[in-house]
């Protein structure tokens, strides 16, 4: 069984406790929420049985100049045992630090850390380092990992992480996020040029799963630069699966002018099984035949 098919969570717990994720394939069908809950009771403990350990290396690590602490780092710590270490350094000394290691060995300790006992630590960490750790989960394709600390950086962090994704990348991290001000915020303050790169990479099929998979309102500056063409796209995947519920989603997030081209391509049955979905601010917006009397 692949990294893949186990999926992203098993996949983070099998590489905490170093084993490889087919050893794990017997937990493929447990949901992601019972498997973070179980990582972080295995973090726990871990944390717990090497705790006094872990002081006296990070208590070591503090009086060493940063250059030598963090080549004796990647040198000698398994990066489970630096993920633990780091989580008690001061945040100032955690920032000197990883800028002191690779790139990859701070990906591999991303992939160790807690998330709520490594916030400080995290939020310490310069925008630009975040960028560069996030490009390495995604080339990784460990999105759930970075959506895990999403909660923990600011918006500079995370306009500095989401501007390396790509668009499969966004199509693959965007539901796994709790969605939040901060990220309302990164998502109006898009450019024009990369919503136009990333309206380019997304094909309906993208779209379409999105529109399945979360509320796409805070992607209206994206679906606001999607052309009439792909939006008829879209809408025939979702008419073809069936899924009104995605589609009536869907509306509440595109112009008035484009839930009319999703319209037009939809069958008799479609219409009747959308249309009672619709907000019914959404259908004031439409004209005639289509407004709330329909």
């Amino acid at each position: 069984m692949s990294h893949e098919r186990v999926g992203p969570q098993v996949a983070r717990l099998a590489h905490l406790l170093g084993v490889a994720p087919e050893e794990l394939h017997e937990l493929a069908d447990v949901p992601d929420a019972d498997l973070r809950v179980l990582h972080g009771q295995v973090s726990h403990a871990m944390f717990a049985l090497g705790q006094r350990q872990f002081a006296r290396i990070a208590g070591l690590s503090a009086t060493l100049p940063g250059a030598v602490a963090g080549k004796l780092a990647e040198k000698f710590l398994p990066p489970q045992l630096a993920a633990r270490v780091a989580e008690l350094l001061e945040p100032d000394r955690a920032r000197d630090l990883v800028g002191r290691v690779s790139l990859p060995y701070l990906a591999d300790l991303a992939l160790a850390l807690d998330p709520v006992r490594s916030r400080p630590v995290v939020r310490a960490i310069p925008p630009a380092r975040i960028g560069q750790v996030a490009g390495e989960l995604f080339r990784r394709s460990e999105h759930a990992v970075f959506a895990e600390f999403v909660a923990a950086v600011d918006v500079a962090a995370l306009e500095a992480a989401l501007d390396v994704a790509t668009p499969a990348d966004l199509v693959a991290v965007l539901p796994l996020l709790e969605w939040n001000e901060r990220l309302d915020q990164v998502m109006v303050r898009l450019n024009d040029a990369r919503v136009l790169e990333i309206v380019s990479g997304l094909g309906a099929e993208d779209l379409a799963e999105l529109a399945v998979a979360m509320d796409v309102t805070p992607l209206r500056p994206i679906l606001g630069a999607i052309d009439a063409e792909v939006v008829a796209e879209v809408a025939r995947v979702l008419f073809a699966a069936g899924d009104h519920v995605a589609m009536a989603e869907l509306a509440r997030a595109i112009e008035p002018a484009m839930l009319l081209v999703a319209l037009g391509v939809a069958g008799d049955d479609d219409l009747l099984r959308l249309l009672p979905l619709l907000p019914v601010e959404v259908r004031e917006g439409l004209p005639g035949a289509w407004g709330v009397s329909a």
